[in-house]
């Protein structure tokens, strides 16, 4: 064999064997993997059995997981949205009788009538000032609850400062002179700024009401007595309309609920009498289980919740008209 061929051979050979060496020395053990040990603490580490008694300071947080499996549960206390839900509640507050929706609808209510009635002089001096001081008196009682209300609701800062402004006005409208024309105009437009995302000049204002010197009878039976012959009795004649009524018709009866727990409020007339808190707590129950019945759907339970209003009204202005 040439010297060439010896050559050649050689470097085959030599091409052949480093590959395969290679592929030896990777499948050969490579022994027990060492893995690192876990770490000692000390008495001086900052980790403790119960954080809460041993470090942290303070009350411990609400159980979160208890808050949402009660707001599933649609048992918490606060009405619906859909402003249907203001009875059968575990609340004790005014959340238990009328909802946030029914508040705010309300008060935008108050803005049409207040338009229809604030018009021009002439017509405020005939008969506008009558109804104004009854839709004032309203939007009194309204913003009073907004401020004392347990929950979420629009406009409760502005509410202490709404609840003065409007009962005064209110008050004023027993006559319709040109000046609380003025007044009652005013009113009128800061509800329509209200309404449309804007803030009263606030002024300082107990957020607690002082329900006698606030609010007057009579125009809260002037805000009942239509809505219940003309609304309320209609909307519960029979099934069909009951069901074609049911959000005005909730909304009507969670009224009727809030009014009928003012009428109980200290410093009121009759407040204090025994037989008109019963005529009153009536009304009250009847507007809560007229609102479930809505809720619900139930026109036999609407019917007898109606007739216990209206037995509330009757028994009521017998001994107290």
């Amino acid at each position: 064999m040439s010297a060439y061929r010896l050559a050649a051979t050689a470097c085959l050979l030599l091409i052949l064997l480093i590959p395969a060496a290679w592929v030896v020395g990777q499948t050969r053990s490579k022994g027990p993997i060492r893995r690192a040990r876990p770490p000692k603490f000390s008495k001086i580490d900052p980790f403790f059995e119960d954080a809460f008694a041993s470090a942290l300071q303070g009350e411990r947080p609400a159980d979160l997981g208890k808050g949402i499996a009660r707001s599933s549960s649609g048992n918490s206390g606060t009405p619906s949205s859909d402003g249907t839900g203001a009875s059968g509640n575990a609340g004790s507050g005014w959340a238990a009788i009328i909802s946030a929706t029914v508040l705010e609808d309300e008060i935008k209510a108050q803005k049409l009538l207040a338009d229809a009635n604030v018009t021009t002089p002439s017509e405020f001096a005939g008969s506008g000032y009558k109804n104004a001081r009854r839709d004032f008196s309203v939007a009194a009682m309204v913003f009073g609850i907004i401020a004392e209300y347990d929950g979420e609701v629009r406009w409760k800062k502005e509410a202490p400062t709404g609840r003065d402004l409007f009962a005064r006005t209110a008050a004023n409208a027993k006559v319709g002179t040109t000046g609380v024309y003025n007044e009652a105009r005013l009113r009128k437009t800061e509800l329509g700024d209200l309404i449309s995302g804007q803030s009263f000049d606030l002024r300082d204002a107990e957020p607690k009401a002082k329900w006698g010197e606030l609010i007057n009878r009579v125009p809260l039976m002037q805000r009942l007595e239509p809505s219940r012959d003309e609304k309320i009795k209609p909307w519960t004649a029979n099934e069909s309309e009951f069901k074609s009524n049911l959000d005005k018709l909730s909304h009507e009866a969670q009224i009727f609920a809030a009014i009928g727990e003012v009428l109980q409020k200290e410093g009121l007339e009759d407040a204090d009498d025994a037989e008109y808190k019963k005529f009153a707590t009536m009304l009250v129950t009847g507007g809560k289980e007229l609102a479930t019945a809505c809720k619900e759907k139930n026109f036999d339970a609407a019917s007898k919740a109606t007739n216990l209003i209206v037995n509330s009204c009757e028994k009521c202005h017998e001994v107290y008209r």
